[in-house]
């Protein structure tokens, strides 16, 4: 959190927005305002990053599709959510967070949960875990563009534009040769080269309108990049496929608060649009090849309604109805259209310090297809409940959700299982934290111990032979973690200095089958210790951050004896900004140390890498004076 103190000086506001810390049951970790903008990110992944509880796979380069998995339970148990309507990928349940720019947001929030305001849609409680994204709205009517150039053939360039408190629009293109160096290691080779196929061009615009209770945003992005795969020496002595891909995602959502007198209603609507084309269908291609189109719909409505029937407790009821679709071009692949329906009761108690929530979710799937997999209507509840006395809260949650089969787990040739049980999750938490907030200083302190329980599992096993897979329900996984999070603001004068320190240890074990020898191994991915640190600072026109992380080591099979973990890793970025009247020149440095790490086994990040930009502001007069 950022604030600034101005004192002994008179201004003449146009706009005065009143902000409170959050109060939640809920633990939550967020970064807003300056502080998001300060820090080295370009993306929402690059700032989720810095979240305790987090791992982010990432497959390498500016084009590498990026998921976020949170607690260890998988990418496809958190909803993200822009604006308060979710993001969603009926076809394999995953969002790349990688399409989604920082240059128009406002916060980047993580709840462990999900929110627990009244008026909340139905499908935001049908996560394990939430991602909200939070456009900034318009203050005055302004603009801005930029450039920058960075390592490995990468330019970008980025406008912005706003109209008063109603509109903005912002775009930008970008691309990238993503031809970095790298070197891979293991206890059976030590190689350098050169990551190939691994560019990226794509352009993106967004704009977002605010008037009178309704909140739009319109989105297009499109792009064509390489996929460069694991670094894997084969007999041409390359170390990567030539497989590329070319998407076009476009979505436009519309939100409405209305007030009739006690109660308080919101009506979202929502149409988005994705295709995909994968071609691996060339001659120097050493794996399978193929050339398939992909095509999705999605059409979401929801409507939610709060009443209070008395000072301490408020009634709330929500309806979602979602229609998605998905054809392409795979062989005995059916055109498969899914109808989605949740609907959601949830009662708040509230008195002095306490608050107490519960809520019960309520969800009924039903795939249309060839040979369809049976309707899937699940009950499940969520308890939330949390105590405060001055600066203190003590809190607690309970939640069991789960997660239904996507259609590429149902349908997809030679690999999909139309009898897939849904993918269940269970998880307690218990947590405390401790706010202070004054003019020139302030602090929050947060600890959370939890339990998760994942069973039936959704999972890609072989079955007869290694080219014939397919999904199975498979086992049961428990993971115990201790999550803390510190975070200090302080204002002097001119100066302003905010630090976010977050860490995080968890124990996630495989507890299928107490015969198997891969019983009690860790999950893979899931690293027992991990810590970040995000410094910033502001003084007269200058600013700087500089961000720290350290990744504990990591098994990447899920039998641990098979191969050696990924090691261990450190990640220093810093980035330095100067102001001078309309002019912005940043630099920054990613990887300062050039230790190379991996996200994904035989996927190498870049190493130490550059970037410089310079931004123009455009103000109008009352800006100016």
């Amino acid at each position: 959190m950022v604030t600034e103190i101005v004192i002994d000086t008179l201004l003449s506001l146009s706009n005065v927005v009143v902000t409170a810390p959050k109060i939640s049951q809920a633990p939550y970790q967020e970064l807003k305002g300056t502080q998001l903008q300060l820090v080295s990110t370009t993306t929402v992944a690059d700032a989720l990053k810095y979240f305790a509880g987090v791992q982010i796979k990432d497959y390498g380069g500016l084009g590498g599709m990026k998921t976020i998995n949170v607690r260890s339970m998988g990418s496809q148990h958190v909803g993200v959510f822009i604006d308060g309507i979710r993001i969603t990928n009926a076809q394999n349940g995953q969002v790349d967070l990688g399409k989604y720019s920082l240059t128009n947001m406002e916060s980047v929030s993580l709840f462990n949960g999900n929110k627990s305001e009244t008026l909340q849609s139905a499908s935001e409680y049908a996560s394990a875990s939430t991602v909200y994204l939070q456009t900034r709205q318009p203050q005055a009517t302004g603009g801005n563009i930029a450039y920058s150039n960075a390592s490995f053939g990468t330019n970008r360039v980025q406008a912005h534009f706003d109209f008063r408190n109603i509109f903005s629009v912002d775009g930008e293109f970008c691309h990238s040769d993503g031809d970095y160096p790298f070197r891979y290691q293991s206890a059976y080779e030590d190689t350098t080269g050169i990551r190939s196929n691994s560019d990226i061009t794509y352009y993106r615009i967004e704009g977002s309108l605010f008037y009178k209770g309704l909140r739009g945003h319109f989105y297009h992005y499109s792009s064509e990049r390489g996929i460069p795969g694991g670094v894997v020496r084969r007999l041409s002595d390359k170390f990567s496929n030539v497989a590329r891909e070319w998407d076009n995602n476009t979505f436009a959502q519309l939100s409405k608060s209305v007030g009739l007198g006690k109660l308080s209603t919101k009506f979202n609507l929502r149409y988005a649009y994705d295709y995909l084309n994968y071609n691996s269908d060339y001659e120097e291609n050493a794996s399978m090849h193929y050339n398939n189109h992909f095509t999705q719909q999605d059409v979401y409505a929801s409507a939610t309604a709060s009443y209070p029937l008395s000072e301490r407790l408020n009634l709330s009821l929500s309806a979602d109805g979602r229609w998605s679709d998905l054809v392409c071009d795979v062989a005995f692949f059916d055109y498969v259209y899914r109808i989605d329906v949740k609907s959601s009761f949830t009662a708040r108690y509230a008195f002095k310090g306490l608050n107490v929530l519960g809520t019960v979710l309520y969800t009924d799937i039903k795939d249309h297809t060839e040979k369809n997999a049976d309707p899937l209507r699940k009950l499940t509840e969520m308890i939330y409940g949390s105590y405060k006395k001055d600066r203190f809260q003590v809190r607690m949650f309970w939640k069991s959700i789960f997660r239904a089969p996507t259609l590429n787990d149902l349908y997809y040739s030679q690999v999909g299982n139309r009898n897939l049980k849904p993918e269940y999750a269970k998880q307690l938490n218990i947590g405390a934290d401790y706010t202070l907030l004054n003019r020139n200083f302030g602090t929050k302190i947060q600890i959370d111990a939890y339990y998760n329980r994942v069973e039936d599992r959704i999972v890609a096993l072989p079955q007869k032979g290694s080219y014939n897979w397919t999904m199975l329900n498979f086992g049961k996984t428990q993971c115990l973690g201790l999550n803390g999070t510190l975070q200090l603001f302080c204002n002097i004068k001119d100066a302003s200095i905010d630090l976010l320190n977050t860490i995080a240890y968890q124990d996630d074990r495989n507890k299928t089958n107490k015969e198997s020898d891969t019983y009690n191994d860790f999950i893979p991915y899931s690293p027992k210790m991990s810590y970040s640190s995000v410094l910033s600072a502001q003084y007269k026109g200058w600013s700087a951050a500089l961000s720290f992380m350290y990744v504990g080591k990591r098994y990447w099979l899920s039998d641990n004896e098979l191969d050696d973990p990924l090691k261990a890793y450190t990640n220093l970025d810093m980035k330095i900004s100067k102001t001078i009247r309309n002019f912005q020149f940043t630099a920054e440095v990613n990887d300062i140390c050039d230790n190379g790490y991996e996200l994904i086994q035989r996927h190498p990040m870049p190493r130490r890498n550059f970037r410089f930009s310079i931004k123009y502001f455009i103000k109008n007069k009352a800006q100016e004076k």
